[in-house]
């Protein structure tokens, strides 16, 4: 089929997610384990998985600190 439009590539990270900056984070043995299997239940990256735990994380002392 000639001129049909291809669709467009799939993205994992959200629209406006600064993805050509990304941070290292280093995390213990244990900890890592844990990001795997929450990652793996959740079918997603491991990436993707330590952003929500991230913004949980960050929902949370944003809370407290405006208290």
């Amino acid at each position: 089929m000639q001129g049909a439009k291809k669709p467009s590539p799939s993205h994992r990270a959200p629209v406006g997610v600064l993805t050509a900056k990304p941070i290292a984070l280093r995390l213990l043995t244990e900890e890592r384990s844990a990001l795997e299997q929450a990652a793996l239940a959740e079918g997603r990256s491991l990436a993707s998985q330590a952003r929500i735990f991230f913004l949980q994380g960050l929902n949370d002392y944003q809370r407290k600190t405006s208290a």
